[in-house]
């Protein structure tokens, strides 16, 4: 019987999988599981939401520009190159779908966030995966895999899930030695938990037609829910993007929303104190206990469960269940011996350190 074919490239197409937030016959439950702030968002704008809620029967400003515009005022950056989408997932799959057909091929990192091969698998081109070292993202790696197929090279910094981050210094002369035919996305996701003295790339974009920078509302500010991600791009590529873009992905209330969070930065830096206070605690006692941990820049600890200790990841994965504790195991990463897990409140990180022990005895 004739029916509906899809491209082929999309047969070995896997969708992604987010990390459990539920446990069967458990009441309180700890999600450590998808890097999300713990202390959600702040009350003004939780405020925020409740106003924009009395504008729902209304489409949303195609244009966002009030985001737009609050974006450009803190950043001083250009309003003309910035684009907004459904979370910076969009972007990323915009950006694969605009720059890369079935006989090209984008590079990412071997443990790159899972997103980046689904946007290259969907627009049919092939995946290129640079190896790393300890977990670190190579840019002799990326380079060594430069050919006259590449189109685009994905880069997180910091990198989720490793949590390791490229120093400014390597990604300047990644970029400087890329033909400039090569679009180059750095995802800065997770830079506001950035310690080390680095600086966004966002200074780049404007003097370059070949960097894209991708920044999100899901992690420092709270916002997971809302979806809500930004990008900084070159005049040619904010053009295509514009007139690809679905033009109400981002609703009226997330707009409205994440132009607050923007305001309330005392908020922002409230989280960057609570992680820095317990991400540095949370490695120690994963040390201490015979895991091995990577060193991070982000919300979260990527460790594996080593063969020197009596149990496997999967065994930490369901005591800390049975517990309420959910974190995320590694699978999707081919990484089976890893478990990622992010930093709770208070509660939540006192009592992930207690049954860390318990199962260790």
């Amino acid at each position: 019987m004739d029916k509906p074919i899809p491209n082929n490239f999309l047969n070995d197409l896997k969708s992604y999988k987010g990390g459990a937030s539920n446990i069967n016959g458990v009441d309180k439950i700890f999600k450590l599981s998808s890097n999300e702030n713990p202390f959600g968002p702040s009350e003004s704008v939780i405020n925020a939401y409740n106003e924009a809620a009395k504008d729902i029967t209304l489409y949303p400003d195609p244009s966002n520009s009030l985001l737009i515009k609050k974006l450009s005022q803190f950043y001083s950056i250009n309003a003309n190159n910035i684009i907004c989408g459904c979370g910076s997932d969009e972007i990323l799959h915009l950006l694969a779908r605009a720059y890369l057909s079935g006989n090209d091929e984008a590079i990412v990192s071997e443990n790159s966030f899972a997103v980046y091969p689904l946007a290259i698998q969907a627009s049919g081109a092939r995946i290129v995966r640079a190896k790393e070292v300890n977990f670190q993202t190579q840019v002799n790696s990326i380079l060594d895999l430069v050919n006259n197929s590449t189109k685009m090279i994905f880069i997180a910094n910091p990198n989720n899930p490793t949590g390791t981050l490229v120093s400014y210094q390597d990604l300047t002369v990644l970029h400087k030695n890329l033909p400039p035919k090569i679009l180059l996305i750095i995802d800065e996701a997770y830079i506001e938990y950035v310690n080390d003295d680095y600086s966004s790339f966002i200074s780049l974009v404007e003097d370059n037609n070949n960097i894209v920078v991708t920044r999100t509302f899901s992690k420092a500010y709270g916002l997971a829910g809302l979806r809500v991600g930004w990008a900084y791009c070159p005049d040619e590529v904010i053009d295509v993007l514009g007139r690809l873009r679905i033009p109400f992905s981002v609703n009226s209330t997330a707009q409205k929303v994440a132009a607050a969070a923007v305001d309330d930065q005392n908020h922002i830096l409230k989280s960057i104190e609570h992680n820095n206070l317990w991400l540095p605690k949370i490695k120690k006692e994963l040390d201490s206990l015979g895991y091995l941990t990577i060193p991070s820049h982000c919300n979260f600890i990527l460790f594996q469960v080593s063969d020197n200790l009596s149990f496997d990841a999967n065994y930490v994965f369901n005591y800390l269940c049975s517990k309420g504790i959910i974190l995320r195991q590694m699978h999707e990463y081919n990484l089976p011996d890893f478990l990622r897990v992010s930093i709770g409140n208070d509660e939540a990180n006192n009592f992930l350190i207690k049954c860390l022990k318990e199962l260790s005895q």
